[in-house]
């Protein structure tokens, strides 16, 4: 079978027109052919539920929720869904409170959100004739126990998605979630943020699928984010290589884990706007003698910078580093950017006060540590050095690596 997977993000599923919308564009770019769609939390549903697991106060905790079920079910009513679907999503959304684990608890929360979106959008294509039906991701997608911030074991997709392949001999359409998981002991897991992308990758091993979709609102991935920059184009090729190493330091467009099983198993990659689904895109595949003559440039603001030293001010050793990646593993950072001397250890990441006190109280006793909020790191490929020096100027330059064709500058904020 050609299987496509075709991933919407919040922003595509947001309302009811949106939904309207998906309609639209699988009618016009499936052909017919069996498809997996994985769809995101609605709009800004995944924020919402997070408060929701912060609040320590049930009632209000309960009420917020209220107002969340309250939100699909307006979808649902302008779909005209039926008062029967209504009241399944409103007992969809039901308080987590008898998890005591707290990020486990996380995790079942904010997965409410993917699967009311899911229920919402599988149901309106049955009513508008569509072959399509409901799956819970997480038969498919089974994880490690490291709650928010899942890892899966990419060889067994292929034999977990057996149930999967069944459901697309006799349906067309495949509607499943993003983001969520099976952890070991049963409960909900979560890939991480923004890991829906990594999902549709995930499910495309599972598949055997000939090719994956990401549905932005953006044409295609940009050389740099237009929502900052000016004057940005859609580039129209991408080598896995080079999507690999955009992700990794940061590109917003992909999720760092999704080129990877693609590059291993040669799976296109298309970055699509659902605004303009016929207008530019981007293919990310097999093109290693690629030339790029475009600049790609990335910021992230909201950047920490830490400074790590041995208490006894002794040189940096192994020893050292090795405490050090260790608690970085337990409090589960992603370091951005690293730099090191003989007597300090810099560390760059993006800002997290949760993880940063769960680091620090890992690397115990020992160390010195100061560090610096309110940063951006700038990062620039194929690019000049009037360019970096344009997109820099005014600012200090705390911290510079240099290693061609890449240039990366921590910028004072201020």
């Amino acid at each position: 079978m050609n299987i496509s997977i075709h991933k919407f993000g919040g922003a595509s599923v947001k309302n009811a027109q949106a939904v309207r919308n998906i309609a639209d564009i699988l009618q016009t770019q499936t052909d017919g052919n069996p498809c997996i769609i994985v769809v995101s939390a609605m709009g800004k549903t995944t924020n919402a539920l997070e408060k929701v697991w912060a609040e320590e106060n049930d009632d209000k905790a309960r009420l917020e929720l209220e107002k969340i079920a309250a939100s699909h079910i307006a979808v649902a009513n302008s779909l005209e869904l039926g008062a029967e679907f209504s009241d399944e999503i409103w007992s969809l959304f039901t308080l987590q409170n008898h998890i005591e684990d707290s990020y486990a608890r996380y995790d079942a929360t904010v997965a409410l959100g993917e699967l009311a979106s899911t229920r919402i959008l599988a149901e309106f294509l049955k009513i508008k004739g569509y072959n399509a039906c409901w799956w819970d991701v997480r038969k498919t997608i089974k994880t490690d126990l490291r709650h928010k911030s899942a890892r899966v074991d990419e060889s067994t997709m292929k034999s977990n998605g057996a149930e999967l392949m069944d459901l697309l001999n006799s349906h067309q359409i495949v509607v499943t979630q993003g983001f969520i998981g099976e952890a070991p002991d049963g409960s909900t897991s979560t890939l991480g943020r923004e890991g829906s992308d990594y999902s549709a990758a995930l499910l495309a091993c599972a598949a055997d699928a000939v090719d994956v979709s990401i549905w932005k609102d953006v044409q295609g991935m940009h050389n740099a984010d237009p929502r900052i920059f000016e004057d940005t184009v859609t580039v129209e090729r991408l080598d896995y290589h080079e999507a690999l190493e955009l992700s990794y330091y940061g590109a917003s467009v992909i999720h760092p884990r999704t080129v990877k099983p693609l590059q291993n198993r040669n799976i296109p990659l298309f970055v699509k706007s659902f605004i303009f689904p016929n207008g530019p895109s981007t293919c990310i595949g097999n093109y290693p003698e690629l030339e790029i003559n475009t600049p790609m440039y990335i910021s992230r603001p909201n950047i920490t910078c830490m400074s790590i030293g041995p208490s006894d001010h002794s040189f940096v050793g192994e020893d050292h580093l090795e405490s050090v990646f260790g608690a970085l593993a337990d409090a589960g950072i992603h370091v951005r950017m690293m730099q090191n001397s003989a007597v300090q250890f810099n560390l760059v990441y993006d800002t997290d006060s949760v993880k940063q006190e769960k680091f620090l109280n890992s690397l115990g006793e020992g160390f010195i540590t100061s560090h610096k909020n309110d940063l951006e790191l700038l990062t620039v490929r194929h690019g000049s050095s009037e360019l970096i020096s344009k997109l820099s100027a005014g600012r200090k330059v705390i911290m510079e690596q240099v290693n061609t064709p890449t240039v990366r500058r921590l910028l004072d904020a201020n």
